[in-house]
């Protein structure tokens, strides 16, 4: 008998794409999602590319982070659901599923019919997201789940290999860095006495960590941002009477909502300013414009939607400046608080039950009747005042390389820093770029990160739309051959 030739089947399945996702946050399961909504098969066909995702985190829950890992009900999202989907062409997609799966709670509805759920409800949603995306794809998708951190990645060729703590390391095709926020930064030089004090709260998004402050007891809050307005809504709805004071160099507070706007026409046909002067100029003419009846709000959330053309105009020099001088007074702007919180601490500020401070936190040291704290002011006055606990609510740190992963991929010359220094350079395709300006194949970062380079990547929409529109739009880029190309920074 002869034997059989040797014969390719013509409809085995390619070897899948890996893609290793570092970063189990809000970042990295957006980008999984889109990963897979965007390879699937077009109509008519039914070939679509297999895809292998290894999901490093350390964290035992995912989509959550920081942001949406709280437990506390009081802890709510400052956008409504409505504009916090995850799948740009269906705005309520967020609420159809919170709404269908009771996480609509009483007072989570403001007068004008926006829902604010709570930040454990919306981090529920990101997660059953993931897995429903998953599991519609049968044995086209598949998920390792990695509980650990990675430490680095090392580039052969095409070979792209991702090192982890724990002595194991991922082969992948495409790397896929989704790292969160950076670590809060101390105000100021904390000695182990302090912070092992545990009247001294380092992290208040931990499990219980305020209630164990007595309702009659005095509390520094360090921050006047959104996580302080957290913290400050717990403290309340538990009816601490003690005097709290918030403190911060400028003393901004989150700002309230308003009239809400989604076009993108800030610049219309003029063309992107080139200095903070002329861009400050265009916005207090918008707000002018637009303030009766609207409120300055549209004007902010215009040029919000525009920042993907002003922000690369801007001159390295000028992006500095509004780093330096103007980026504090854009987030507490851009970044708004839920009326259902804003209503609650206003109450408590009118009624001098809290005290907003313009002050820095330049010492601390453990002594048995309380937290003794050095401020300071303008002019170079300081004050030594005496707390019965202090809260740290300081934000995230500017330095990004301060993750072990980041500051690893500095050191080899694979990152660098971008031009505003506040993120890592990335290519307008978020493609790593090396210290010698060019473009780290098949390597990835998004996310917070980005920031400095495109003005604009905090909030959870912005992060979800800018991936989406990445591999939509720049598809063969992302997901296909990865070419090597000098930036034009």
């Amino acid at each position: 008998m002869n034997a059989k030739p040797n014969v390719t089947d013509e409809h085995a399945s390619p070897r899948p794409l890996r893609i290793a996702v570092v970063g189990g946050g809000f970042t990295g399961v957006a980008f999984i999602i889109h990963t897979i909504l965007a390879t699937r098969p077009a109509a008519g066909t039914t070939s679509a590319a297999r895809l292998h995702f290894d999901l490093v985190e350390r964290s035992a829950e995912i989509g959550r982070g920081v942001a949406y890992g709280t437990r506390d009900p009081l802890h709510r999202i400052n956008v409504p659901s409505d504009r916090m989907s995850l799948l740009g062409d269906d705005p309520t997609h967020a609420t159809r599923w919170l709404a269908t799966h009771g996480k609509l709670k009483p007072g989570d509805t403001d007068a004008n019919g926006h829902h604010y759920v709570s930040r454990e409800a919306y981090g529920a949603y990101v997660d059953a997201t993931l897995r429903d995306t998953v599991t519609a794809e049968g044995n086209r998708v598949h998920l390792t789940r990695w509980h650990a951190e990675a430490t680095s990645v090392h580039l052969d060729g095409a070979a792209r290999t991702v090192t982890l703590d724990t002595g194991a390391s991922i082969q992948a095709d495409r790397v896929a860095l989704c790292i969160g926020h950076a670590t809060p930064v101390l105000p100021c030089d904390v000695p182990d006495s302090v912070s092992q004090d545990p009247r001294f709260v380092q992290n208040p998004w931990l499990p219980g960590v305020l209630e164990h402050i007595a309702s009659h007891r005095s509390v520094l809050i360090v921050g006047t941002g959104l996580t302080m307005a957290d913290c400050l809504a717990s403290l309340l709805a538990r009816g601490h009477r003690g005097a709290i004071t918030a403190i911060s160099r400028r003393g901004l507070l989150p700002q309230p909502h308003g009239v809400f706007w989604s076009a993108a026409d800030f610049l219309g046909d003029a063309p992107a300013p080139t200095s903070v002067r002329a861009l400050l100029k265009m916005l207090r003419a918008r707000i002018a414009r637009d303030k009766d009846p609207y409120g300055w709000q549209p004007a902010v959330d215009a040029l919000r939607f525009d920042l993907p053309r002003i922000w690369p105009a801007l001159p390295k020099k000028e992006q500095r400046r509004v780093v330096r001088r103007l980026l504090p007074f854009w987030d507490v702007h851009r970044f708004r608080i839920a009326p259902q919180v804003h209503d609650v601490i206003h109450a408590a500020i009118s009624k001098r039950n809290v005290i907003v401070e313009r002050a820095g936190m330049t010492a601390i040291v453990a002594a048995h009747d309380g937290l003794r704290v050095t401020l300071a002011r303008s002019l170079g006055e300081t004050e030594r005042r005496t707390f019965d606990h202090v809260v740290l609510c300081t934000g995230p740190s500017r330095d990004v390389f301060a993750n072990p992963l980041l500051h690893s991929l500095r050191t080899e010359g694979l990152a660098r820093a971008d031009r505003a220094g506040i993120g890592v350079d990335v290519s307008p395709i978020s493609q790593l770029v090396d210290s010698e300006g060019k473009v780290v194949d098949g390597v990835f970062v998004l996310g917070p990160a980005t920031r400095g380079t495109f003005g604009e990547m905090t909030g959870a929409p912005d992060i979800a739309r800018h991936i989406e529109r990445l591999l939509k739009d720049a598809k063969t880029s992302i997901l296909g051959a990865c070419r090597r190309e000098q930036t034009t920074r």
